[in-house]
């Protein structure tokens, strides 16, 4: 049976802990940007860019375009300076390999989506923090 000290010893622990647990900030990163979807015309090559934008927060990336959007999870969140990696997303049309890198000068992230088998990207996104030098190019 536990004492009234030992009580009042784990209760402080407690307290204590739940203070140092509740002051820290957990706000997720969050990070916006531009997109492009590169859309196929039919019965042609041609390729016509639709204007979007991107926004990350946490490891959820969207884009959003006039009359589609697109949301996926990245593996990890964004880390800056760390090297460019891939990953695949399924499509309607299929699997995308998606390619993420970070632009040190930039402070932003640049990513490529394209459909396996194919050189041409689909999609094409920026995303940076709100204190990059990329934050005053005036949005879409």
């Amino acid at each position: 049976m536990p004492t009234p000290f030992k009580s009042n010893c784990m209760l402080s622990l407690v307290i204590l802990f739940l203070e140092h647990y509740l002051a820290k900030d957990f706000t997720m990163t969050r990070y916006d940007g531009f997109a492009t979807m590169y859309m196929r015309m039919p019965m042609s090559t041609s390729t016509l860019p639709i204007m979007g934008s991107c926004t990350v927060e946490d490891k959820r990336i969207t884009l959003k375009f006039p009359f589609t959007g697109i949301e996926f999870d990245l593996p990890t969140a964004p880390q800056e300076g760390r090297n460019d990696f891939d990953f695949k997303i399924r499509g309607a049309r299929g699997d995308m390999t998606m390619t993420i890198g970070y632009v040190e000068e930039l402070r932003a992230f640049t990513g490529t989506g394209k459909q396996d088998e194919e050189d041409t990207p689909v999609l094409t996104f920026t995303f940076f923090p709100p204190d990059s030098p990329m934050s005053k190019l005036q949005r879409p």
